[in-house]
């Protein structure tokens, strides 16, 4: 069977939408759709991707951090990055968390941004009364935007 393109401009609703947006550019559909996004399981030693697109492999790398691969790489490194998670390997809630790619300095890390087009290093931090700690994260989660090459 042939593969065919269908190409159009506009989306528009058959007027089951009540109000003014019953059309949408498909630009803003390409462009504001997530390239990439993965629910993992951070306590795991392998970094148990539960459901993913675009994701490739999670690489647990030492306590609360991960390197993250995809199978269709970026355009260049200038894409969006959302990371989050919410449950310590205990089982305890992390009440202050701070997520998010290595950068030099932030909350103690001393290693250079790794961010590329193909991977990005993620890291978990967490807040307590006498300083900060790493942390591994039940709950994982992380969604980027951005267009592939």
């Amino acid at each position: 069977m042939a593969n065919g393109t269908i190409a159009f401009d506009t989306l528009q609703t058959s007027g089951q939408i009540t109000g003014t947006a019953k059309s949408v550019d498909t630009d803003y559909v390409v462009s504001g759709s997530a390239k990439a996004w993965a629910d993992f399981d951070g306590a795991l030693s392998s970094g148990y991707i539960q459901g993913s697109l675009n994701y490739s492999s999670i690489t647990d790398n030492a306590i609360g951090d991960y390197t993250s691969g995809y199978t269709n790489s970026f355009s260049d490194v200038n894409y969006a990055f959302i990371y989050t998670a919410g449950q310590t390997e205990s089982g305890d809630d992390a009440s202050i968390t701070a997520v998010g790619i290595k950068i030099t300095g932030a909350l103690g890390s001393t290693s250079a941004e790794t961010k590329t087009t193909s991977a990005t290093q993620m890291y978990v931090r967490y807040l307590y009364t006498g300083g900060t700690g790493s942390t591994d994260q039940k709950e994982s989660y992380n969604i980027l935007y951005g267009d592939l090459a």
